[in-house]
């Protein structure tokens, strides 16, 4: 499908350079590639819902967790976010 987007000189500048590096005739494919990275790395609302109420949980409970439950807890706030 063709989009018209609107990009800088010096981003296209970057674009063409870097298809040039990969040996493509143009940009689309380099595009698209961020297109799809974008949509699979940005976080869902809810995940995002998720990490806020770890986030609030573990605010609750500061101070009264051992070192390990906190590390854990730490961890899994750091996963959620991830998604």
């Amino acid at each position: 499908m063709r989009i018209k987007i609107e990009l800088t000189d010096a981003q296209r500048a970057k674009l063409l350079a870097l298809a040039a590096k990969r040996r493509l005739r143009g940009y689309s494919v380099l595009i698209q590639e961020a297109v799809e990275r974008y949509l699979t790395e940005v976080p869902t609302r809810r995940a995002m819902r998720a990490g806020a109420r770890a986030a609030r949980a573990a605010r609750k409970v500061r101070g009264t967790l051992s070192e390990p439950e906190a590390e854990r807890m730490l961890l899994r706030i750091e996963e959620l976010w991830k998604r």
